[in-house]
């Protein structure tokens, strides 16, 4: 390991597969960290450099996911019908938090309601009880791969190797985290939304058509006076709505943002395969240990040891003892007890 490599937080994807390559002894393309990330192999990083948006989530179990009532008639339009899919068709008992907003309404009026959990399912489990506040957040932080973050990395991945397009969405956002039950669901502001009339973004979006040549001058002038107004009816909506109001969840990685990997992620990878070539090298055989177990045998009987005699695992033991390497008479009695199947097939 170099000593550039001990002082560095993190490496590029690129360098992370330049690094691993010198590690393994075998080239490890862009590709193969990309892969290693998908099946949970190895932790990816962002690094912000312009700060980010973001909303605190807990990971929590089903007993203290949380919940909310809506009258049934908002389940009867078309546009609903999302919503009602995400009613709760589980055989559980009721959390807590189910049976305190249920509690909340009168008993007669209960069978207009259906409840709605609010947490968001992840899987295995596990639920995220999302904040409402907004905040910034800058510097590194690891992928949770539990949202619309995985789906970019399996975009980069297929377009690396060639594979199908990426259809899917993350329609709940992306996620990043640092510690293992605490998650931040990324944010993006409206202004910098292009399809949000009055903002910034859908501004730039004009100009870069006009730069082009795209619209007549007619056009475009109608356009910029437009957006003027939209953008006055924006602004006003804008001032008098809270903070959180002014972010919805981000459909992806920002784009100002790098993709990295820590080196205590690459470190972690190294050991974990140290460890499963270790085990895999210490793993005996069938064969290896009848040869072994013959071997004891026949040292016992060339030094006039009987393993059958009654006390013979206590001798064994206080020999071990002799040379500062003892082994239990358990242990001792255990071994013995395999050696005349070993010795037997070894003569076949």
């Amino acid at each position: 390991m170099s000593k550039l490599f001990q002082l560095k937080k993190w490496l590029t994807v690129p360098d992370a597969a330049k690094y691993l390559s010198v590690s393994f002894g075998e080239e490890v393309k862009e590709s193969d960290i990309l892969q290693f990330a998908l099946s949970g192999h190895l932790k990816l990083s962002i690094d912000f450099v312009n700060h980010a948006r973001a909303r605190r989530a807990e990971v929590v179990s089903w007993e203290r996911t949380e919940w909310t009532m809506l009258p049934k008639t908002l389940f009867n339009s078309k546009k609903s019908k999302q919503a009602a899919s995400l009613m709760p068709r589980d055989t559980r008992e009721a959390p807590p938090g189910l049976v305190a907003v249920m509690n909340k309404i009168l008993d007669e009026e209960r069978e207009n309601f259906s409840p709605l959990m609010t947490s968001l399912n992840i899987g295995n489990g596990q639920y995220l009880n999302i904040d409402s506040k907004v905040h910034s957040i800058s510097e590194l932080w690891d992928l949770a791969m539990i949202g619309a973050e995985r789906l970019d990395i399996e975009f980069l991945y297929q377009q690396m190797t060639g594979g199908p397009e990426v259809t899917l969405a993350g329609l709940d956002g992306a996620f990043v985290q640092r510690e293992c039950d605490v998650v931040y669901q990324l944010m993006e502001d409206f202004d910098e939304n292009e399809y949000q009339s009055g903002s910034k973004a859908q501004l730039r979006e004009l100009e870069s058509r006009i730069l082009v040549k795209e619209l007549s001058d007619e056009e475009a002038t109608a356009l910029l006076e437009k957006h003027k107004k939209d953008r006055k009816v924006f602004l006003e909506k804008r001032d008098s709505e809270d903070l959180s109001s002014r972010y919805y969840p981000a459909g992806g990685l920002p784009k100002d943002a790098v993709l990295v990997v820590r080196t205590d992620a690459l470190r972690e990878l190294e050991k974990s395969l140290d460890t499963k070539i270790s085990a895999a090298d210490k793993a005996m055989t069938t064969t290896e240990r009848n040869t072994l177990l013959t071997l004891i045998a026949a040292l016992c009987n060339y030094s006039d040891i009987d393993w059958n005699k009654r006390g013979i695992a206590n001798q064994l033991m206080e020999m071990t003892e002799e040379i500062g390497a003892p082994i239990t008479d358990d242990t001792i009695r255990k071994i013995i007890s395999q050696i005349p199947d070993a010795v037997e097939a070894r003569k076949k």
